[in-house]
């Protein structure tokens, strides 16, 4: 008797440990994504977070720096002959209710944003 009892003991303890692993694996899966969804997020505010880096184009610079390719690849003499494409420009129209403090209404769209990808 004293036996059975103890293997109901361990059993009982296995069955415990087993659904508490699976728990933590769920909240370990749940905080990854969070994560990510946090570190894109970050990316996104990084303009409003440190906007003389993006005004001064020192962020463009460092960003091209590390694409370079040391070996000029040919260029076709087609693609220097075609006339440049005219930049298109986006123009932001405020909705209704929506916040007028600038900061607020980037950090807003950044979180949409990320929110869509």
């Amino acid at each position: 008797m004293g036996q059975k009892m103890q293997q109901d003991s361990y059993r009982n303890a296995l069955n415990a440990a087993i659904a508490q692993r699976e728990r933590i694996i769920a909240e370990f899966e749940r905080l990854k994504n969070r994560r990510i969804l946090v570190e894109s997020a970050a990316r996104a505010l990084e303009p409003v977070v440190y906007p003389d880096e993006y005004q001064n184009g020192d962020f463009e610079q460092q960003a091209t720096a590390v694409l370079e390719i040391s070996q000029p690849s040919p260029v076709p003499e087609k693609a220097q002959q075609q006339p440049p494409v005219q930049a298109v420009t986006q123009v932001y129209v405020r909705g209704d209710g929506e916040a007028d403090d600038e900061i607020q209404r980037r950090i807003n769209i950044a979180i949409g944003r990320s929110a869509a990808d």
